[in-house]
């Protein structure tokens, strides 16, 4: 070693032995790979969460008009000829990863590919994603007390409306035994006229003591025939004064009512309860595309879903967005295909009047059968009505006939009830599901001219037009309400500026997509398990999103 003098900077050779030299190469390559393989994991997940973050930013682009018009969210798949184009969604997420600024850094990672591999749309297994999003929109909306009591009054409509077929059932009975009295009292004129032109026959040919003996006897079969008839009439009238009633012989009583209230229903039913027939919405759509009878986009992509989605939901939805012959919702597009779009979901044809046709006969048979609730605790009007039914089939001595022609006049009273019942609800007022008695307003004894009478509500109670739809909404199948629903959205976004093209089955609920990332080696990557090519790792990434 050598030595300087002092004062001078001191220098000294050094040296290290070839096995340290070695060592350290070893260690520090180990450390480098280490530090590389650390690196390339940290790049593969910054890989996954890059194509993540990337797949919300193009979800963030969601249908605008489905946001503000129904508050639900969809990426619109459509391309500029109105198809359904997953690639162009692929080049825009794309065209975003090439806009981001280049710079080199310890973890720089570029997308160099990505594809769309699987996706869910509106409309696939059966509006399941529509329904969802329906549903999670009005829980947001609707309390929970709220919803029990709406929950209350939907399950005694639906009960209402099964009573409905069951009175519709009767009714046809009613007609069936009112038809029989009606043969038999033909035939019994028929034998009547045989007898007496028998008996003048006989008269010509034979002699004239004896032809008018046999004329006698024959005078005396149709006079005993008659006694048969009356004391059948009579019979049933003992039966009605036995429950407290006067006999229908010691005063006039009113039509029969199932005679014209059976040519009621046969009629145009909107001439019944409409009193300004003009002001019925003329606007009609074309059902060749719909969504039920035309070929759909079908997407590939699943989703379990925990929660039960009830049907309530789905009404209470439709009943805020959707419009229908008595007003708008408090929501829904401000512009309308149809006018009567819960009708529409009701009935599925092709105008406003056909569907709020539908939806006022069904409307007539409900309240129709909670009318016969009420009727039936009326005991003056059933006996008025087995008055009636007695003086129109009693000369058949069968009481069940007469049973049954009571019932039926009762069921005609109860759809003159109906009438003026949807009619006070097309103008705007509430009907409750069963009347109290004195709530009443029809008189049998009007006849026909019962319609001319105008309702005189005491009170508003019970539940409205709105509300009446929603009962007849939970009939209706699922799966073709929701397609109907579908419908209405589809043809009134397509009203819209730019939106002529719109499918609801181009609308996408969630995708999967699968990339490919790159990034530059950096230190040593002896122990990395990426794929390699061209100096560059690639990482392969795959994750879905759904808009929830």
């Amino acid at each position: 070693m050598q030595r300087r003098s002092e004062g001078k900077q001191q220098t000294c050779d050094g040296s290290i032995t070839l096995f340290l030299a070695l060592t350290l190469t070893i260690i520090l390559s180990l450390i480098f790979s280490l530090l590389e393989a650390a690196r390339v994991q940290a790049l593969d997940r910054i890989a996954r969460r890059d194509l993540q973050l990337r797949l919300e930013s193009a979800f963030g682009r969601y249908h605008i008009p489905m946001w503000e018009n129904y508050h639900m969210l969809f990426l619109n798949g459509n391309d500029e000829k109105g198809q359904l184009n997953l690639s162009a969604l692929e080049g825009i997420i794309m065209e975003e990863a090439d806009l981001e600024q280049k710079e080199k850094g310890f973890y720089q990672i570029s997308l160099k590919n990505v594809e769309i591999k699987k996706y869910a749309l509106a409309t696939d297994q059966k509006g399941k994603f529509f329904r969802e999003q329906a549903c999670s929109t009005v829980k947001e909306q609707l309390a929970e007390h709220a919803a029990d009591a709406i929950k209350e009054i939907l399950r005694q409509g639906e009960e209402l409306e099964k009573d409905s077929h069951e009175a519709e059932e009767k009714w046809r009975l009613a007609q069936e035994a009112a038809e029989e009295a009606k043969e038999a009292a033909e035939a019994a004129e028929k034998a009547g006229e045989g007898e007496t032109a028998q008996a003048a026959e006989e008269a010509g040919e034979g002699e004239t003591a004896q032809t008018a003996e046999e004329a006698g006897k024959g005078k005396t079969t149709a006079t005993g025939g008659a006694d048969s008839s009356q004391g059948a009439a009579e019979e049933a009238s003992q039966g009605a004064e036995n429950t407290g009633k006067d006999s229908f012989s010691e005063k006039a009583l009113p039509e029969n009512p199932m005679d014209f209230v059976s040519l009621w229903k046969k009629s145009p039913v909107l001439t019944l309860v409409v009193e300004n027939p003009s002001q019925i919405s003329g606007k009609s759509i074309s059902q060749k595309d719909s969504i039920q009878n035309r070929k759909k986009e079908a997407g590939n992509l699943e989703k379990e879903t925990k929660e039960k989605l009830e049907k309530l939901w789905l009404i209470q939805y439709l009943n805020t967005y959707f419009s229908c012959k008595g007003g708008v919702g408090t929501g829904g597009c401000s512009s309308h295909a149809l006018d009567y779009e819960l009708e529409y979901c009701i009935g599925g044809k092709d105008t406003d009047s056909q569907n709020l046709e539908q939806a006022v006969i069904r409307l007539l048979l409900i309240r129709e059968a909670g009318n016969f609730s009420t009727i039936m605790q009326d005991s003056g009007k059933q006996a008025l009505a087995l008055e009636m039914a007695a003086a129109a089939v009693g000369f058949t001595g069968i009481p069940p006939l007469i049973q049954a022609v009571q019932i039926g006049i009762l069921l005609a009273w109860s759809y003159m009830e109906s009438i003026l019942d949807v009619r006070h609800l097309l103008a705007g007022g509430k009907v409750p599901l069963i009347k109290e008695v004195s709530e009443w307003q029809s008189d049998v004894s009007l006849g026909q001219k019962a319609l001319e009478k105008g309702t005189k509500q005491q009170e508003e109670r019970g539940l409205d037009y709105r509300e009446y739809l929603q009962i007849l909404l939970l009939s209706v199948k699922e799966d073709t309400l929701v397609c109907r629903a579908m419908d209405v959205m589809e043809q009134n976004i397509r009203l819209l500026p730019g939106e002529e093209k719109f499918s609801m089955d181009h609308m996408i609920q969630g995708i999967e997509a699968e990339s490919v990332s790159e990034a530059d080696s950096m230190f040593l990557g002896l122990i990395t398990s990426v794929k390699v090519k061209d100096g560059m790792y690639l990482f392969d990434s795959n994750d879905q999103l759904f808009y929830e």
